[in-house]
């Protein structure tokens, strides 16, 4: 059963072929749910979340005509039960690599690509329909966004995302308020966060939630390559700091590490029911696990 603890008790990784795990498959073991290098998940956000189920809706890094784009993965007591491919309705991403539920908006979603292009989307049954593609606003030309988010301050919506950086170079985090209506940004705050490892492979940031409580969860990966080897962490990095203008990023001076992952590169972060954690990987060649904790 999902149930409230620390930041890190709930830990599963989804992708989009399921390989059921067996019944007797525990909250600390990976399951392997997909192969291949089109079935990773390279985010995750809730659809439903009753007990012990779980649903949720899996954006894929492909980029091809004709590939997945969406999937529902369904989860029940900690076990992949099963994975339907979903319809994508409109204006075709390519390289999805976010997704965002709308606050107190039910049914509605924000996805990203890589490129920075956004699709403001309903979900209805296994259907996901495109109400607006717009885009971020102005960055550096290097970025490639693997992360997008947002949050409900008051009666204003909270949108954060990042460049994942690599090396030597951090990742620039953004921040701004958001309008559901134009789909416009607000003034944008930026802020660099380093995770303090420097490797050309590191990724800085590869997803990004946000806590009830407004703390900042980055997973940050380690990726040489289509056949790995991979590693990944999950830190909790600092808060989101509401202003009248605008909304920024406090960084910790020491960032919490929540967990490390040998063998997998994490790409989804989202949340569970009043801060429990859902993993998602993205392994390429090697597909993607499960991992409920």
């Amino acid at each position: 059963m999902f149930t409230r603890s620390s930041l890190a008790t709930t830990l599963l990784a989804v992708t989009a072929v399921v390989v059921p795990a067996p019944a007797s498959a525990h909250a600390d073991q990976w399951q392997r749910v997909g192969t291949g290098i089109t079935e990773g998940v390279s985010g995750l956000a809730v659809l439903t979340s009753r007990g012990d189920h779980v649903e949720a809706l899996s954006v894929i890094d492909n980029k091809k005509p004709g590939q997945e784009r969406v999937r529902r993965i369904v989860l029940d007591d900690y076990r992949v039960t099963a994975v339907r491919p979903m319809t994508w309705q409109g204006e075709i991403p390519v390289d999805l690599e976010a997704v965002t539920r709308v606050p107190n908006r039910p049914g509605e979603y924000v996805a990203v690509t890589s490129g920075s292009r956004a699709f403001h989307v309903r979900v209805r049954g296994d259907v996901v329909t495109v109400l607006a593609p717009f885009d971020l606003p102005s960055h550096d030309p290097r970025d490639n966004v693997e992360s997008f988010v947002l949050k409900a301050v008051g009666s204003r919506l909270a949108a954060v995302w990042a460049d994942r950086g690599a090396g030597i170079r951090p990742t620039t985090l953004y921040s701004a308020y958001f309008s559901l209506q134009d789909h416009e940004f607000g003034p944008v705050s930026t802020i660099k966060y380093d995770s303090g490892a420097h490797e050309e492979t590191v990724r800085h940031a590869s997803d990004i939630a946000i806590t009830p409580t407004g703390s900042l969860l980055v997973s940050g990966a380690v990726d040489p390559g289509d056949d790995g080897p991979f590693s990944s962490t999950l830190r909790e990095i600092g808060r989101l700091a509401p202003r009248k203008d605008t909304v920024g990023v406090d960084l910790a001076r020491r960032p919490h590490l929540l967990g490390t992952f040998g063998g997998h590169k994490i790409e989804a972060v989202t949340l569970v029911r009043g801060g429990d954690v859902l993993l998602g990987t993205d392994d390429e060649n090697d597909g993607g696990w499960a991992l409920p904790r």
